[in-house]
């Protein structure tokens, strides 16, 4: 998978905040778009919002799981590499086919395999993965045998549904591991912690530092015919917010961020779909058949709905300061309580817009 397409290599890196970028330029590039944002949807979603489910929900479960780490060195790697690899969710069908789950625990069965099996989280370990050991650690079939047209008794092998996501992991791995070899890091949790100790505290220090170097985090677009480019950067910001959410505690001089609220969502195809399920994004009706049909969107259109989401939210969080029962909501609470309300009861049924050819959702 070439995940370095003709929109994200036209996009120069944003000057000043990557978090103010994203925040600007989505709404810059929603203004001139089909989609709306319906302020009745937000009223109503607010004064309708269960205030204890809300705070369940709102608290972010997804990253913590039962496992010993010997050192904070190696949690951090283990946290910043599912991140890293948060992407797939165009594969939502074939991944339940054929390997039994869905694509986050995909990526998360993968980075336990690595833990558990005590393959190293290092620049060299990244660097040189091949996608056959790629589809042997996350567990991908990325081959079937299929038997030949005319001759009896042969068979072939052809490529799965999924070879293309495996390629694809396996360039983000490999693309990673460049950078940090070519750079003197030993893995990832040295790029994080020499930063930190320069620029303590400082969570958009933190997502300008990942966004800028890895070329899988790489989240920004420039269209043609456009004005202006327009950025998003999920995995750089839920790197940092994870990062702050595990660590904020234990080494709380680094990694108690002061200024986390300000992040933006970490927008990719569940809170679109989770906010046009509320009736708070509005979009064209030729959009949402393709969305029915299990189609995949082209990558403006798929651009467009994730800029969407990332206003939408900020303006929730706007107005829940004096609607609804939750006047201190922020956007990494919206963004998890979005999330993990659509993985439960009806939700999970809505079909959610899916683009393949991505390696940042």
């Amino acid at each position: 998978m070439s995940f370095l397409t003709p929109e994200i290599e036209r996009a120069p890196f944003p000057t000043g905040s990557v978090v103010e970028a994203v925040r600007t330029s989505c709404r810059e590039f929603i203004s001139s778009s089909p989609i709306k944002i319906s302020g009745k949807g937000i009223e109503d979603f607010l004064t309708g919002l269960n205030k204890l489910q809300y705070m369940e929900f709102s608290d972010d479960i997804t990253i913590k799981m039962p496992l010993r780490f010997e050192t904070v060195h190696d949690e951090m790697n283990f946290i910043t590499m599912i991140d890293l690899l948060n992407f797939g969710s165009g594969y939502r069908v074939p991944l339940h086919e054929l390997a039994g789950r869905g694509a986050f625990d995909t990526i998360r069965f993968g980075a336990m395999s690595f833990h558990i099996g005590g393959k190293p989280m290092t620049a060299e370990t990244f660097k040189n993965m091949t996608v056959f050991e790629v589809a042997e650690t996350f567990q991908l079939p990325i081959d079937r045998e299929v038997r030949h047209e005319t001759l009896d008794f042969v068979t072939m092998t052809q490529p799965t549904a999924l070879r293309p996501l495996a390629d694809g992991i396996t360039s983000v791995l490999n693309t990673t591991g460049e950078y940090l070899v070519n750079n003197g890091y030993k893995d990832l949790s040295d790029f994080i912690m020499k930063h930190v100790q320069q620029n303590p505290q400082n969570a958009n220090s933190l997502v300008n530092h990942f966004s800028q170097h890895f070329p899988g985090l790489f989240d920004k677009y420039w269209f043609e015919g456009d004005a202006n480019p327009v950025y998003l950067y999920k995995k750089s910001q839920i790197i940092v917010y994870h990062l702050w959410c595990t660590f904020k505690e234990q080494l709380p001089e680094l990694f108690d961020f002061k200024d986390i609220n300000t992040l933006t969502i970490f927008s990719d195809n569940v809170i679109p779909t989770m906010l046009v399920e509320l009736n708070i994004i509005q979009i064209p009706e030729a959009w949402q058949e393709q969305i029915t049909a299990n189609q995949d969107l082209n990558v403006q259109q798929a651009t467009t709905l994730r800029a969407a989401a990332v206003v939408a939210c900020d303006d929730i969080v706007n107005a829940s300061k004096t609607t609804g029962p939750v006047p201190d909501m922020t956007t990494g609470g919206l963004d998890v309580y979005l999330w993990r309300l659509g993985k439960v009861g009806d939700y999970r049924k809505v079909p959610r817009f899916q683009l393949k050819e991505t390696v940042m959702f």
